[in-house]
């Protein structure tokens, strides 16, 4: 038999996982093997693929030291393919078994098509499980034959997941001058040429690295010339090459040309936020995106049609469009006013309706006897055009925009905000049924408004359905969408609300049905008890809650409180030496204790996700929780960070904090914390452990970066995976230098002082790459590390922003700030300003940092006079009696708790 398929394979650094490539192909059912040939063009220096490949009959390897790129190794390849059929693989992508079979059958019955595509998905250890591409929808229901001329969202770009008929290679070929697009290049004009293409539902292929519809993971978009220099060098000249006489762009590439902006936007959206271009990079990037967009129809950039493909909001369809027509102002928009509804137009284009907008629970809760409810409202609609107001036992409460901090940036720009609103209710005991709905009066036209529950703390969820709410007195539930229906509760009612909810929540999820049967089964256990839930991070104690815990471990005041933590580590096995009793993070006694809790007490945001609950997940169980959340503060808020530390993102009833500063920057109406009793001045709990215990060592402790990090996949309790990509950033090469740094290390040696670099906990995973002088030492902060060890017996501390910069300067121990004038600042002012309010000097280039260093090492390591005095003024309380103050406050709320649960 001859070659049918050729695979080519390119092979351009040193790895095992083609095995599994090469494996996933020789598993071919109803295809003989022997008719597919293997091409690895591999570039690697001595030809290290044969030693992988271990003489594997079908592969056939070409090897060049002139290949640099991938589309040079597809070219390469194709000059030696021998297959009827050809297509490409990735080292670690891997085919189901019915793949070659299935292709190949497709393109024989099919003359016409030039190629046939299998559904794809992305199988990289990063994700729990594997993550379906986004460009799958609609595409693979059956196998069927699609036409981008009908159908233009239904794109094909990549070259892998394809099989292709050998002779279209003759005709079309790879720029290999593109360092990004030249798949993408590649397949717009071989569908601007041949429109039609198979598809096969049946077949998977799944690719190792993420693609550009992965807004967190995909690589190029850490690199700037991802941005401007690919649409100077590929998307503006894609248009000018694919357009007819008259100047129009064919649908199919507009959007993908949208596709593509999307991709630059959505990964750069809030904390995702690169930070790749300065001020004047990121205006031309705006420039070209404007050029691109002007040749782009109206109804695309606004997604008329609503494509599934572009996950975008209508907010940034409008912001789209600003950028378009190049307006500082918002869009010119019509609103039609019709007898039940409202509609948004941008002149003959329809946008959305009233109808179609949801009001938006963030959080719900019952509090010192009230009903309480934060939500938002989309802008889409302008807000001058209408009024909200919400309905309860037929009185009317209007909403109003407490401006609470809601804003979308991309590129760390402002684009745009919601509407937000905070109210109270009081229920009526009397009656049986009490209902709360939501409405939209634009002139004479009032809109009833569906919900939506966009929180982990919004007690119910639209899917699945039946979700109920039960508390206090009370049993909640919804109907249809748009309607809080509040009942007089009964054992009867509650019983019947889970036998509808749990059907439901099996469908969904076998773990989340498990989980509520376990509640209840344990519920008698548990119902009487109250619980204080304590953790810092999963991985990681010593924070103050753990002091906390520390401090209350003998009290005898009817308290059951759990200490969360992972039972592998060092700080589980030393709380369990010293006697006391930490909870394994993720048994079924931290999740039954966590549904059960009467208060969670936390160091870090994001209650839910650390504590193992997604979005997703904690659908299945936001009616069980009744309880808040207290901060006792990891590092102290004296900066802008209303995204991560406003009240509803962890439903906040206490924040213990250490300066009246703090105070002064969480009572900005971003925070939504001000003239509601949350803020307590009662200092910082791990501060209790700060007695100076100097041994003569220099600590370097910069925060981390979040575009240096891998993103969270899992669990905010987990450590973050090691991120490759890491050693190229300036950020490394800056301290890996500060950490060779000479002069620095002999005038540490001549007087005495070691040398520690300790890495933020969430680039601990990143230590590996440090290669310091051997004098140095480069620290993890996880595993048996003590944050209270090192910071006692440190003489000095450098640090960039670094949150335990207030830990060391309660020692009134000198600090030394290192803002590196080749990174961005970390840090915006909230109401900390370094150059008036720092404990130390500013040093901003590495030679500058290591001459202070040495005057301070030469001269004994004493803060300054004008520092101690910064100091003094900055701190509440300078004394070791900070738990004492936070278990006072924390037992005053419990009483209000106990009222609220009816428990005696």
């Amino acid at each position: 038999m001859g070659t049918t398929v050729s695979v080519i394979i390119p092979y351009l650094e040193e790895n095992d996982i083609i095995r599994k490539t090469l494996a996933s192909i020789c598993d071919a059912h109803h295809f003989d093997v022997t008719e597919i040939e293997v091409l690895v063009v591999d570039s690697t220096n001595g030809g290290s693929s044969r030693r992988v490949i271990d003489g594997l009959s079908i592969c056939k390897i070409i090897s060049s030291h002139n290949i640099k790129t991938v589309p040079q190794a597809y070219m390469l390849g194709l000059e030696q393919a021998k297959g009827s059929f050809i297509t490409f693989m990735h080292c670690g992508d891997t085919v189901s078994n019915d793949y070659f079979a299935t292709c190949t059958q497709a393109l024989q019955i099919n003359p016409i098509v030039p190629f046939v595509v299998a559904k794809s998905f992305c199988i990289n250890p990063t994700f729990p499980k594997k993550k379906e591409n986004k460009l799958n929808i609609e595409r693979f229901d059956k196998n069927s034959i699609i036409d981008i001329r009908i159908r233009p969202e239904l794109i094909q770009l990549s070259v892998t997941e394809a099989l292709f008929r050998a002779e279209i290679f003759s005709q079309f070929t790879f720029n290999c001058e593109l360092k990004y697009e030249s798949e993408q290049g590649f397949m717009l004009q071989l569908l601007k040429a041949k429109p039609q293409y198979a598809t096969v539902a049946d077949p998977e292929y799944n690719y190792f690295m993420p693609k550009e519809d992965d807004f967190l993971y995909y690589l190029p978009a850490n690199y700037k010339d991802w941005y401007t220099k690919s649409f100077k060098e590929f998307i503006l000249p894609l248009m000018d090459n694919t357009c007819d006489s008259k100047g129009t762009v064919p649908n199919f590439v507009q959007f993908y040309i949208i596709f593509a902006i999307q991709a630059r936007f959505l990964s750069n959206l809030n904390n995702r936020n690169k930070k790749n271009m300065d001020h004047q990079e990121l205006s031309e990037f705006f420039d070209v995106v404007s050029e691109a967009l002007k040749r782009i129809d109206d109804i695309y950039i606004l997604n008329k049609n609503k494509y599934k493909q572009l996950s975008y909001s209508d907010e940034a369809a409008k912001m789209l469009m600003q950028v378009k027509y190049d307006l500082s102002k918002a869009l010119p928009l019509s609103y039609v006013q019709a007898k039940e509804d409202a509609y948004l137009n941008y002149e003959d284009v329809f946008i959305t309706k009233m109808s179609s907008q949801r009001a938006a629970m963030h959080v719900i809760d019952f509090f010192d006897g009230k009903l309480s409810i934060d939500g938002s409202f989309r802008e889409v609609f302008d807000t001058d055009f209408f009024d909200l107001f919400a309905v309860l036992n037929g009185k009317t409460y209007p909403l109003k925009n407490n401006d609470r901090y809601s804003l979308t940036k991309y590129f760390g720009i402002s684009a745009y905000k919601k509407f937000t609103f905070h109210l109270d209710f009081e229920l009526d005991e009397t009656k049986s049924a009490q209902t709360i709905a939501f409405f939209a009066r634009i002139g004479q036209t009032i809109v009833p408004l569906k919900l939506s529950f966009i929180h982990h703390w919004s007690k119910f969820c639209i899917t699945p359905k039946n979700s109920y709410w039960r508390f206090n007195r009370y049993i909640a539930h919804l109907e249809n969408d748009s309607e809080i229906v509040i009942e007089q509760a009964t054992a009867k009612k509650t019983f019947i609300s889970e036998m509808k909810f749990l059907p439901q929540v099996l469908r969904h999820s076998r773990r989340g049905f498990i989980t509520r049967i376990m509640y209840w089964l344990t519920r008698p256990y548990f119902k009487n008890k109250k619980i204080w839930l304590m953790y810092d991070k999963m991985y990681k104690g010593g924070d103050s809650c753990e002091y906390l815990y520390r401090y209350t471990k003998d009290f005898n005041d009817g308290v059951t409180r759990y200490y969360i933590i992972d039972g592998n580590t060092y700080d589980y096995r030393h709380m369990k030496k010293d006697g006391l009793h930490p909870v394994k993070n993720r048994s079924w006694k931290h999740r039954l204790a966590f549904l059960n809790a009467d208060i969670v007490l936390i160091t870090n945001s994001n209650v839910f996700p650390f504590n193992g609950y997604n979005m997703d997940k904690s659908r299945f169980i936001r009616g069980l929780c009744n309880f808040p959340s207290m901060c006792l503060q990891h590092g102290l808020s004296v900066q802008k960070c209303a995204m991560a530390q406003q009240r509803i993102v962890d439903n906040t009833r206490m924040y213990f904090l250490g300066s009246h500063h703090e105070v002064t920057n969480l009572s900005n109406h971003a925070y939504n914390y001000k003239n509601m009793n949350i803020l307590k001045l009662t200092g910082i709990g791990r501060y209790d452990g700060l007695v100076n215990k100097d041994q003569k060592q220099i600590l370097l402790s910069p925060t981390w970066r979040m575009y240096n990090a891998m993103p969270v996949t899992t669990s905010e309790g987990e450590q973050r995976t090691y991120n490759p990509e890491f050693k190229h950033s300036t950020y490394y090469k800056i301290y890996n230098d500060l950490i060779n740094n000479q002069k620095l290390i002999e005038t540490a040696k001549r007087n005495g002082y070691k040398i520690k670099y300790l890495l933020h906990p969430i680039l601990s995973s990143q230590v590996t790459d440090f290669v310091p002088d051997p004098y140095v030492e480069v620290i993890p902060s996880v595993g048996t590390l003590s944050y209270e060890d090192i910071l006692t017996k440190s003489s000095l501390m450098v640090t960039d922003y670094s949150g335990v910069q207030f830990d060391f300067a309660y020692m009134k121990k000198p600090l030394v700030y290192f803002h590196p004038s080749q990174l961005p600042a970390h840090y915006e002012d909230g109401c900390f300003f370094y150059e008036t309010m720092g404990f130390g000097e500013i040093c901003t280039e590495g030679e500058q940092l290591v001459d202070l260093l040495c005057d301070y090492m030469e001269n004994g390591c004493v803060m300054k006079p004008q520092y101690v005095e910064r100091v003094d003024e900055f701190y509440e309380h300078s004394d070791h009696n900070n738990c004492e103050r936070i278990y006072k406050e924390i037992m005053n709320y419990q009483q209000i708790v106990d009222r609220d649960k009816l428990k005696s």
